[in-house]
């Protein structure tokens, strides 16, 4: 009897070869960053039947290796909350080894990691650790837990993962590239846009006012006397309207002609303690749970405390009324490091985000227009106007959100280190 030799789970070095090939033409069709390491994902699983692949990516915005799933892909909860930074010990030794951390057998760089490193790689059951590295700068790492088949990793199987890592760093790369010239271009028509639109908005609020002031003597001269209850009732209704009327145009020029910004040092994390105390009834008569994590210790910018104050009001308030039909209502809170933006200073993050129904992606895109609003008797001034304070202390402000998945601001202001 002739026993066939079974076919190894590389089946073939030259088959392996030839999905990397496709694999290498497929990555220049993607410059989705979420669908391109769902890809990658896919790849590894028709390689090695992996148990856990985790992969993690350098945010530019907090300088932090943050976990991503990519789009379809299930979050891992032991990976949940975990980040790294560019300081760590892990991090660093892939940077300065540019090559495969084999867990099983790397015991004298193991005591260089951290404890808290050892013991979430055990824990984990990690095996490989792949850098991601494109021009002397350490974009990311993947992660590989142990084969579902029980064999080891040989030389050759990390060689042809590593020649996939390769090819992946430099897409993912241009991917992130392409993201920030995609971004840089929005931001430079919406201050466009915005600086068209204050021109015109003062125009108007000047030619508005004026016989609004006048309609609004005419009518309180016309209720003088008036003894007719229907009649009272409906000078009580246009009064009401010209008033918000009046709100309105207060607003077009807070939009077109804000006021001077007083500069002072500012405790960020204190402002938003005082402004949920200023909002504390509302809160709590919505049933909203608060959490706020921060994540640095020093919170305190340069900044104009009653605009900023604004801003924050503003935030919070659109994040409780997102909530006002979900089941579950949490704000969420939170203050971290930013990107760097010279030796001296970087961004510090401010984020709010809910658990309301979120924005659609048609909705974002022009959520700092003025006017532009999904409220039923939104103005569609509020976030414009505090984009624009955000803007005028040299910080950036930008909305994240999908449908059913609520919706995170983003708040960033320059702060010296």
């Amino acid at each position: 009897m002739i026993l066939q030799k079974k076919k190894p789970y590389f089946a073939g070095r030259e088959f392996s070869r030839m999905m990397l090939t496709e694999f290498n033409r497929s990555l220049m069709l993607i410059a989705d960053r979420e669908l391109l390491v769902t890809n990658i994902v896919s790849k590894i699983k028709q390689i090695s039947p992996v148990e856990r692949i985790v992969v993690f990516l350098l945010n530019l915005e907090t300088e932090k290796y943050i976990r991503t799933g990519g789009k379809r892909q299930e979050q891992d909860e032991l990976f949940r909350n975990i980040q790294f930074t560019p300081h760590s010990k892990l991090t660093n030794w892939l940077s300065v080894n540019e090559k495969c951390f084999q867990v099983s057998r790397s015991g004298e760089t193991m005591t260089y990691l951290s404890d808290k490193e050892r013991e979430l790689l055990h824990e984990t059951g990690i095996e490989l650790i792949f850098p991601l590295k494109v021009m002397n700068r350490l974009n990311g790492f993947v992660m590989l837990g142990a084969r579902s088949d029980g064999k080891v990793f040989f030389g050759q199987d990390i060689d042809l993962l590593s020649l996939l890592f390769d090819q992946a760093a430099f897409a993912l790369e241009n991917t992130a590239l392409y993201e920030e010239q995609s971004a840089r271009i929005k931001k430079m028509y919406r201050a466009d846009r915005l600086a068209i639109l204050g021109q015109l908005a003062a125009g108007a609020a000047h030619e508005i006012r004026n016989p609004l002031t006048a309609i609004r003597s005419s009518i309180q001269y016309l209720a003088k006397g008036m003894r007719d209850s229907d009649k009272v009732e409906m000078i009580s209704e246009l009064m009401e309207e010209v008033d918000r009327i009046n709100k309105i145009v207060q607003g077009l020029l807070s939009f077109a002609k804000p006021s001077e910004l007083e500069f002072a040092r500012v405790d960020v994390a204190q402002l938003l303690r005082q402004t949920l105390v200023l909002l504390n009834n509302t809160l709590v008569r919505e049933q909203v749970e608060v959490s706020f994590d921060i994540r640095v210790k020093n919170t305190v910018v340069t900044a104009d405390i009653s605009q900023l104050k604004q801003v924050f009001l503003n935030i919070i308030l659109n994040a409780v009324e997102a909530m006002e039909n979900s089941g579950t209502k949490l704000l969420t809170l939170g203050i971290e490091n930013g990107r760097s933006l010279d030796y001296q200073s970087r961004y510090l993050l401010i984020t709010v985000a809910d658990s309301g129904k979120g924005v659609e992606q048609s909705d974002l895109e022009n959520i700092f227009n003025p006017f532009y609003t999904t409220k039923k008797d939104g103005t569609g001034l509020g976030l414009p106007i505090s984009y624009g304070i955000v803007n005028r202390h040299g910080g950036e402000m930008e909305v994240n959100s999908a449908p059913g998945k609520g919706a995170t601001v983003v708040i960033k202001l320059p702060q010296t280190i």
